[in-house]
């Protein structure tokens, strides 16, 4: 049996689903025969590719009822396609981290036990799954929430292997490289009894980060 689960950021979507997104971020909102004068799409193509971005999760639409006919559908960006636009998050992180460690180093130490405590708390709201299987994926799930592009392999009774092809904390764990132990950490409070093992790392020159999981 092999699973695979995955998911990505702006540049995994087609030139088509970018542009629609673009557009939407540019208005604020818009409805389907807006788009489609903006994008130069037929209204059915902006139709399928949108109801594809509700299905990712990254739009979502409220109904409008102007006099008779049916109703328009006023599309906007959820916080997840907000999150697919350029952020200053890492930046501000970075400026953080460097003024906390100025100050005292033990404070990161803390930070980046809350940060594990945070992922486990949200967790326990998401990943719900009796069996392991289904647990594992509910985490990659999880994980793909956060933009890591995952993908998981599970072949037969080999160890699972989990690959992160993106790392939205890239630019902070090259200058604060005790971040990236937020990854496993929570990993291993999310999977109890599982063995979390990273077998690849950015940060050494891997071009991904790759996890494998074995349950005792």
């Amino acid at each position: 049996m092999q699973l695979r689960a995955s998911g990505g950021g702006l540049e995994f979507l087609s030139q088509a689903r970018q542009t629609l997104l673009i557009a939407i971020k540019s208005d604020g909102q818009a409805t389907t025969e807006e788009l489609a004068r903006e994008t130069f799409l037929s209204p059915g193509a902006v139709r399928q590719h949108l109801l594809g971005l509700e299905a990712l999760g990254l739009v979502t639409f409220v109904r409008l009822r102007n006099g008779p006919g049916r109703p328009r559908h006023m599309f906007r960006l959820t916080a997840s396609g907000e999150r697919m636009f350029p952020q200053l998050y890492a930046e501000v992180a970075n400026t953080l981290l460097a003024a906390i460690e100025a100050e005292d180093s033990s404070v990161v130490e803390r930070i980046v036990s809350r940060l594990v405590q945070e992922q486990v708390e949200l967790a326990g709201q998401l990943v719900l799954a009796g069996s392991r299987p289904e647990r594992l994926l509910e985490l990659v799930q999880l994980i793909e929430r956060f933009g890591y592009f995952p993908r998981l392999e599970v072949v037969d009774e080999s160890p699972a292997e989990l690959t992160l092809r993106h790392c939205p904390l890239l630019s902070v764990a090259t200058r604060h490289p005790g971040i990236c132990r937020v990854e496993c950490e929570s990993m291993q409070r999310i999977l109890p009894g599982a063995t979390i093992t990273r077998t690849a790392h950015r940060l050494a020159g891997d071009p991904n980060c790759r996890y494998q999981t074995t349950w005792d």
